[in-house]
């Protein structure tokens, strides 16, 4: 008989609602549940699948019983808070990232999910996806050769961008580009290359105290003594571009706005690697949650993981 997870959901912002969705297409997980502060929010997205609880507060969501595993959708100042309620509940936990507000939070974390025995997980969207994929298959057959340098560029015309109008992302407390995009690719560059020895990092911030960061240069030096330049920027003319690009002696590659792939071979130009041409993907990150649920092998990060891109965070921040 198939096994069905019910899940309680906090937090229906943008990325909460889509994350909501596919969990809605899951023929093994069930919404048990909803959670917003915004409580007509929590009320309308309830109608939707299916008119099921909803609340305004988190806690009462976690003394749900029937609820296996929680979604923390929530703004990064409060993950601590609403993870450890459901871990103290029993309940196994999906986290969006990065994984808490600061490293001490973050290690607390770590160590009550290690305690609790209960599955802990994060939501690192690039690991799911066929860029992903194609880049682990280039290391594994040594395509690159030797490094020569990493770089991350994240430059906006404007931030937070239009549809992402709300109270903190714009807050230096929990906001900024820092924190909501560089994440991504410090757990590619942590899973890829290996820890992060040093962290040399220029950031400039407006007048106002409680806005976020307008610009950042930083140089993280690897174990394996490679290198990575992060160069983030808003305010400029040019449309919004980020791009992360591996530099090989023998190959480079480039992923340029989350999906676009390009290649380079030693001495030619750059080639757009078209989307049938990358390595599929191994599989949603909901199939992979299931299949941990059900104790088989899957692919997540966990929160050790997001405590490493975390403390690589914190020290790109001061």
């Amino acid at each position: 008989m198939k096994k069905i997870y019910k899940v309680g959901v906090v937090g229906l912002g943008v990325v909460g609602q889509r994350l909501i969705s596919a969990f809605h297409k899951n023929e093994n997980i069930q919404i048990a549940a909803v959670c917003d502060y915004n409580k007509n929010l929590a009320k309308e997205t309830a109608l939707v699948y299916g008119n099921i609880a909803y609340f305004s507060d988190y806690n009462e969501l976690m003394q749900q019983n029937e609820i296996d595993f929680v979604y923390v959708a929530v703004p990064p100042a409060v993950h601590y808070d609403v993870v450890m309620s459901a871990f103290q509940h029993k309940k196994h936990v999906l986290c969006e990232k990065p994984l808490a507000n600061s490293e001490e939070e973050a290690e607390a974390m770590v160590r009550l999910a290690e305690e609790s025995g209960l599955i802990h997980a994060m939501h690192f969207p690039l690991v799911y996806e066929k860029a992903f994929a194609t880049i682990e298959d280039l290391i594994s057959k040594n395509s690159f050769g030797k490094i020569k340098r990493i770089t991350l560029k994240m430059h906006f015309d404007q931030w937070p961008r239009p549809w992402q109008q709300t109270n903190w992302i714009n807050s230096r407390k929990q906001g900024g580009f820092i924190r909501e995009i560089s994440p991504h690719y410090l757990q590619m560059i942590l899973h890829f290359f290996g820890p992060v020895k040093e962290v040399k990092s220029y950031v400039d911030y407006p007048f106002d105290s409680q806005l976020s960061e307008q610009a950042v240069i930083a140089m993280l030096t690897l174990e394996n003594e490679a290198r990575v330049l992060i160069d983030g920027l808003v305010g400029q003319a040019e449309n919004e571009e980020i791009s992360f690009t591996i530099h090989g002696e023998n190959q480079s590659l480039s992923l340029i706005n989350w999906r676009k792939v390009k290649l380079a071979n030693k001495g030619k130009e750059w080639v757009e690697i078209m989307d049938s041409e990358l390595v599929n993907s191994k599989g949603s990150l909901v199939e992979h949650f299931v299949k941990r649920l059900n104790n088989e092998q899957a692919v997540l990060v966990d929160f050790e993981e997001g405590l490493q891109v975390q403390r690589v965070l914190e020290q790109l921040i001061r």
